[in-house]
């Protein structure tokens, strides 16, 4: 483990250094660096043509990343920032295309963790995706970073994360659809009347965002409809590539038959057991809850959105350390209970069941 004064010397000197948030554990870089950020990539084993999320600590390390900001884009940074909270925001020309993927766009957040805003005051901005191997689960326990870089990897250790999920991204612009890449369109033909478009749903969810404006969901999906022929670069993590999953097979609790044939083997993730035991004490023939309780490993958040959101990476790292073949996770889909992070939760849920 670092403290502060040496992981601030490495991240100068040109080293990469695992660093907390209150989101995931970020891989990060200095930004000014081709070579450290070429070895995040490396490390990682992230394709080059997914761009990276710059970390900041103030405004005015904003603007040596991105060009002036809109009303709306200043109105919702001084609602959400220091925040889990990610803007795609029109870059400066200094910004390194490998930082970038070569879009005119850059993604920019602040991060709401002290330990982390002590060290981005005294390194600059810095380069921070997840700081796990590309495709698996995000780190959100120091131990996360070390399973996937080994126990002496440099690891400025500040606690396990809040949140446990990513950053929500967004883009602020209604003329967004117009950004380019070596001056050709990248995105959607689909004509957009939303003032504020999700790219990847977080802890700032839809409805908070609302406040300022219409809000649109983004997805790769819409991406190939409008590109058929092509594989557009696209400006946020979370929208191209195999994220979230863990080696094990991870399904809705659908249906409590599920667990027979696999009790042994599974991990299941509730966010309220009480509600589960209901549930399966009202279908006749099905497990009991004593037999839920004895016959695998149970993780109980009771009722917690806040825990469910802090488990469900460290339940899927969990699974694969120990050979579990099924995660089994509480379907949530159709709960009543209003959560800002219920659509984070849903959205990395199914990426992990879909393996996309």
């Amino acid at each position: 483990m670092l403290g502060i004064k040496e992981a601030v010397e490495r991240l100068n000197s040109g080293g990469v250094v695992a660093i907390p948030t209150e989101t995931v554990y970020g891989l990060a870089a200095k930004v000014t660096n081709l070579q450290a950020i070429q070895e995040v990539f490396t490390l990682k084993r992230r394709p080059s043509d997914n761009p990276l999320i710059v970390h900041i600590s103030s405004l005015e390390q904003l603007s040596e990343i991105s060009k002036p900001l809109t009303e709306l884009e200043l109105s919702i940074i001084n609602k959400f920032w220091p925040g889990p909270l990610t803007l795609i925001l029109r870059r400066k020309k200094k910004v390194l295309d490998a930082v970038t993927a070569g879009l005119e766009t850059v993604a920019v957040r602040m991060p709401n963790h002290s330990i982390c805003l002590d060290l981005l005051q005294r390194t600059g901005p810095l380069v921070a995706p997840s700081a796990n191997l590309s495709g698996t689960p995000s780190p959100t326990k120091k131990e996360h970073v070390q399973n996937d870089f080994g126990p002496s990897f440099p690891i400025l250790d500040g606690g396990a994360c809040t949140i446990g999920l990513e950053s929500t991204v967004i883009t602020c612009r209604s003329d967004y659809l117009s950004t380019t890449i070596k001056n050709e369109s990248v995105y959607t033909k689909t004509p957009s009347h939303s003032d504020i478009i999700i790219y990847r749903p977080g802890a700032i969810s839809e409805q908070l965002l609302s406040e300022f404006g219409s809000v649109h969901y983004y997805s790769a999906s819409q991406a190939e409809q409008d590109y058929p022929r092509s594989k557009p670069i696209l400006p946020s993590p979370g929208l191209k590539y195999r994220h979230y999953a863990p080696k094990a097979k991870v399904q809705w609790l659908s249906s409590f038959d599920l667990l027979r044939a696999v009790t042994e083997t599974s991990i299941v993730l509730l966010l309220d057991k009480n509600q589960v035991v209901n549930q399966a004490q009202a279908v006749e023939g099905s497990i009991s809850s004593q037999e839920l309780v004895q016959s695998c490993n149970l993780v109980e958040c009771e009722g917690s959105w806040e825990r469910f959101g802090q488990l469900l990476y460290d339940t899927f790292r969990v699974a694969d350390i120990e050979n579990y073949t099924h995660v089994f996770v509480q379907d949530i889909r159709q709960s009543t209970a209003r959560s800002s992070l219920k659509d984070a939760i849903i959205n990395r849920i199914e990426k992990a069941i879909s393996g996309q």
